[in-house]
């Protein structure tokens, strides 16, 4: 299972894409409360919001980014979903679903009453289509529903699914912002083409969210329009307008000025603190993660002894202070915290004279540091932090950023990859396989310098279909392995920041779900 589509941190050099937006507007005009008398329905005519870049494609089978995931999350819906601010799984376009005692065979029974932005009704066997749709894709979420042996519609609004052996996060799969989503005909028969639609699905969307996407101008802006035939609650916002700004800088200016709404992620940490009084800041928590990888297919760190040496070069209590000014919290496990009890603790304690001997006898001093680019200046600063640090110990530190395209090619020529790397990632779901398997496994999609343990992975395989004491114990071995083997370390949980108008009322986000907000819970203050 790889994952090899999923840009993490925001790639900013801004390859050409158009700066124009939605067009000239006055402060009158702006995102923000109208003047007196304004109805509500024009208090919530339109709310805009920014990107940093552009998302891959707003196809749910082919997407596997993060920015672009408020666009796939309120057009498409699935099974099942995140409850707010919570790991816990409830139903979605599933009103309820069973679980066989041999943990094979899934049955959800389907919402009644539920159509498809093409104005086809959602049935058992539309669902089966988008599960097979997703699997011919064949792109890299398909990897959530490979296990599957069979599909059957018993009844209309009765979907059943047969797995091939037990997948315990199977549910979290279904949950998952990059889960499978249910698509209508409009666009997998209709509009089926010669590639199951992708090309369609470019700029059309056929979902049963409380959005549809009604403009996909790429490099510029998308709008997203209220579906009024939506099953559930009404949003209060008519449309929804995205503008690509691949400039924190610009998009600060644009919030303060009232042309924006909010601003989803990467606002600067130092700034925060000071923001006029028109703005405030919702942090939560989030599974993102503040990731140190070491390269351990070439010299010096080849060597356990040398990156035990760098382990006691590490200092994290400043990196994650200075570095993210409380927009993060110093990690304690190998796993977000929430998705595994009792894991064993990661504790880096810094050891100058350790440090300094192993460098000392390392087969070189000279080291690349590569740091993946990100607007807020974050990784950047981290990593000097880092450099100041290794340099102490002896260390010869060169800093280079580089782009996430780089970084998952790296594993095809270890010898030519950096030294270090300091990245960002999240799991796919709140489970602690969709973070071990895509990160620790020798052939994981997040394991850029192909770490491998055999026992590591066997352990991994067993844990999938494992019982659940069981499971929870191999987690935790392979955590411990991670942890000792001085390969990865884990320095910082960063939280989801939201900078947003104090006039937007209805703010609800979900720690799997990175950089998005639950844009139909969204209204005006009082409107």
């Amino acid at each position: 299972m790889t994952r090899t589509l999923r840009p993490i941190c925001v790639a900013v050099a801004a390859l050409g894409i158009a700066l124009s937006g939605c067009g000239a507007k006055t402060k009158s005009s702006a995102a923000g409360t109208p003047a007196a008398g304004g109805s509500a329905d024009a208090a919530n005519a339109t709310l805009r919001i920014p990107y940093l870049a552009d998302m891959s494609v707003p196809d749910p089978d082919v997407f596997y980014d993060i920015e672009g995931n408020s666009v796939i999350l309120n057009t498409y819906e699935g099974l099942l979903r995140y409850a707010p601010s919570s790991t816990k799984i409830v139903g979605d376009l599933a009103s309820s679903w069973t679980v066989s005692p041999n943990r094979l065979t899934y049955t959800f029974k389907l919402r009644p009453g539920v159509t498809f932005h093409d104005g086809s009704p959602l049935t058992a066997k539309a669902v089966k289509a988008s599960f097979e749709r997703r699997l011919a894709v064949g792109q890299a979420p398909a990897y959530m529903v490979q296990p599957i042996a069979s599909m059957r519609t018993p009844s209309p609004l009765t979907f059943v699914v047969k797995l091939k052996h037990p997948v315990n996060p199977f549910l979290a799969y279904m949950a998952s912002s990059w889960g499978p989503k249910i698509i209508g005909p409009g666009a997998i028969v209709t509009h089926a083409g010669s590639d199951h639609g992708q090309k369609y699905l470019r700029t059309h969307d056929d979902g049963t969210g409380p959005f549809k996407l009604t403009a996909f101008d790429r490099g510029r802006q998308y709008e997203l329009t209220r579906n009024d035939a939506y099953w559930g609650a009404k949003p209060a916002f008519k449309k929804i307008l995205i503008k690509i700004t691949p400039d924190i800088g610009t998009q600060r200016l644009e919030l303060q000025n009232g042309d924006l709404d909010a601003v989803m992620h990467s606002f600067p940490a130092s700034e925060l603190s000071s923001l006029p009084s028109s703005l405030s800041v919702v942090k939560a928590d989030s599974f993102l993660r503040l990731l140190f990888y070491v390269n351990t297919a070439k010299a010096p760190f080849s060597d356990p002894a040398t990156r035990a040496g760098l382990r006691s070069a590490l200092n994290v209590d400043q990196l994650v202070a200075q570095g993210y000014s409380g927009t993060a919290t110093k990690s304690t496990g190998p796993y977000p915290s929430a998705l595994l009890a009792n894991q064993p603790p990661v504790v880096y304690k810094p050891d100058p004279a350790a440090a300094k001997a192993a460098a000392a006898k390392a087969s070189t001093k000279k080291i690349t540091l590569g740091y993946t680019a990100d607007e807020s200046g974050v990784q950047r600063r981290v990593s000097e932090l880092l450099q100041a640090q290794l340099q102490a110990a002896g260390w010869q530190v060169t800093l280079k950023e580089v782009q996430l395209p780089q970084v998952y090619g790296y594993v095809k020529d270890l010898k030519a990859a950096p030294d270090l790397l300091l990245t960002t990632n999240t799991p796919d779901a709140a489970d602690p396989d969709t973070w071990a398997r895509i990160l620790f496994y020798s052939t994981g999609g997040l394991n850029f310098f192909g770490f491998k343990d055999p026992t590591l992975d066997k352990e991994l395989d067993q844990a999938v279909s494992a019982a659940p004491a069981k499971a929870k114990q191999l987690y935790q071995q392979v955590g411990q392995r991670i942890i000792d083997s001085n390969s990865l370390f884990f320095l910082g949980d960063v939280k989801n920041v939201f900078v947003v108008r104090k006039d937007l009322a209805g703010v609800q986000q979900v720690p799997a779900y990175p950089w998005t907000l639950d844009l139909a819970a969204l209204k005006r203050a009082g409107a």
